[in-house]
């Protein structure tokens, strides 16, 4: 598939309209993280305020395919360190890309701010994708498997 096809979208106003299938699937694999996206959203801390909590929806030939969110560390709160966190492409639109440029989004985004990312890979396959991104591992903080600095 060609990364043409992929469209990377800042999120200001409110989750995507398929947020809700996106939600349910992540569910069905056991991925609970996005319930955490979701409550956060409710709760109002995406609401453009503070561009270190950010969120991007990745669309996919016009559907929605993925999300991610870019937060200040809630387990390590050090100033010069962001979260990169709720990461998750519906099993359709895995392998076509969406994850890479996805993730290049949230990394740009976040080392324009920092001089540091964490994240916590969710599984090996996870672990993998992210190391492949440049993130290297690391238990040095709280919560996180991996970190990239700049």
């Amino acid at each position: 598939m060609s990364e043409a096809a992929i469209q990377i979208v800042r999120l200001a106003e409110s989750l995507p309209d398929d947020f809700e299938t996106l939600r349910r699937e992540a569910g069905a694999e056991s991925y609970r993280f996005i319930e955490g996206l979701r409550e956060e959203w409710l709760a109002g801390r995406y609401d453009g305020a503070d561009e270190r909590f950010t969120t991007f929806a990745a669309f996919h030939q016009g559907a929605l395919a993925g999300i991610g969110a870019l937060t200040p560390d809630p387990y390590d709160p050090e100033p010069d360190l962001l979260r990169i966190r709720h990461v998750y492409v519906r099993p359709p639109h895995r392998r076509t890309g969406v994850g890479r440029v996805l993730a290049a989004a949230l990394i740009q985004q976040g080392l324009a701010l920092v001089p540091r990312l964490s994240l916590r890979a969710a599984d090996p396959r996870a672990a993998a994708f992210w190391e492949a991104n440049g993130f290297t591992p690391d238990e040095g903080g709280t919560r996180r498997s991996h970190l990239l600095t700049r």
